[in-house]
This record gives C-alpha cells, structure tokens and sequence, in this order.
C-alpha cells in the first residue's frame, strides 16, 4: 500500500513543494508558492488531490469505491478536491495524481518550465 511517505517523497520531488502540517488534522500537507496541491487524509489511508472538478467527478462515477469528489461541509459547499483511497491505486496512479494536481495548482510558468526539465526518476 501507498504510505504517507511515499506521497511526500513524490510530492517534494516536484519543483517548489514544500510540506505543511492541516491546520486542524496535523496531517501533511504539500503545497506550491502558498497553494495546497495535495493532502493526506485523517487516518493517512487516503489523500485529496487538488486535480478539476470535473476530473474528480468522472473518477468517483467510474470507481466509488477509491474515489470520492469532496466538498467543503459549510454552506458554500465549493469543491476541493478527488479522495483517493491509497490501497485502490497503483503506485504509478498515484505519482500521476500527484504530478496533476501540482500542474492544476502551479503558477503556468512554473509548469512549463517543469516541463521542459522534466526529472528522469524511475
């Protein structure tokens, strides 16, 4: 299964991530200049990724039972983000998700300098 340290080694390979602690879990969570791209769940068996709504959406239809698009439980409702649950995804998925939703959340620039320079990881 996919640990909590898998994700912040995947998430802090990524150019100007840095790690924060959730405000109210104490859970990690990685961020690009000030803007959470990425989160550990509660009991860290799952993560929020900051990927588009619509993304989200047509995962959690395809496949409920490992994702789950979440919303803000205030009135605004406004969306956040795709729940996974680690145990239902390939180590590869999981990179992937990571790498999307840091590109979702990145400045443009940034992104496509990143591109360009591209790490060779295995």
């Amino acid at each position: 299964m996919i640990t909590t340290g898998d994700v912040r080694r995947w998430a802090t390979e990524l150019p100007e991530a840095e790690e924060t602690s959730h405000f109210r879990f104490r859970v990690p969570v990685f961020k690009v200049r000030g803007r959470t791209f990425c989160g550990m769940g509660e009991d860290e068996t799952t993560a929020v990724f900051c990927v588009g709504e619509e993304q989200a959406n047509t995962a959690a239809l395809a496949d409920p039972a490992t994702y789950e698009a979440v919303r803000r439980p205030d009135a605004r409702k406004s969306f956040l983000g795709l729940r996974v649950r680690l145990g239902g995804v390939s180590e590869e998925q999981a990179r992937r998700l990571i790498e999307e939703a840091w590109r979702h959340q990145a400045p443009k620039r940034l992104v496509a300098a990143h591109g360009r320079h591209r790490p060779t990881s295995p």
